[in-house]
């Protein structure tokens, strides 16, 4: 018997790895824990108190980043939003003596048509089209009168 394989057909989608968890909430409850438990194990100059609160603390902050995705966002792309917001100007002032940024110029699409621009159609005379019906005529009277 050949051996199944499943395909992924929605790429836009991270797997679930443990409890339905993806690797990057995984990662992010495991960064919260550490440190949580680094600020309980090294900051013993600390009242227990205040450690065990700073740890939890901690811990919360990871779970909440973890787990909660307000938007379909994760908090962590909420927070760097919001530090770009705050980092980047909002309004665009016009210098007078600014040098002008170009943009180079973009090459055509494979199918994009070409403009032809034969050689032999502009040597050649003008020629007059013959037509039959009232239009031949009407712009026959206007040569034969600005001639």
């Amino acid at each position: 018997m050949p051996r199944m394989y499943e395909l992924p057909t929605h790429l836009q989608v991270e797997d679930q790895l443990i409890a339905g968890l993806t690797a990057r909430q995984l990662l992010r409850l495991a960064i919260g824990a550490s440190l949580g438990y680094g600020v309980w194990d090294q900051a013993g100059w600390l009242a227990d108190e205040l450690r065990l609160a700073l740890a939890l603390v901690l811990a919360f902050i990871g779970v909440l980043f973890a787990l909660l995705q307000p938007g379909g966002r994760s908090l962590d792309h909420w927070l760097l939003a919001g530090v770009l917001f705050l980092a980047l100007p909002r309004r665009l002032v016009w210098c007078p003596g600014a040098e002008l940024v170009r943009l180079p110029e973009r090459q055509p699409a494979d199918w994009a048509e070409l403009e032809l621009h034969p050689e032999w159609l502009a040597a050649e005379p003008e020629r007059r089209v013959e037509t039959s019906g009232p239009e031949a005529r009407a712009s026959a009277s206007v040569l034969e009168t600005t001639s």
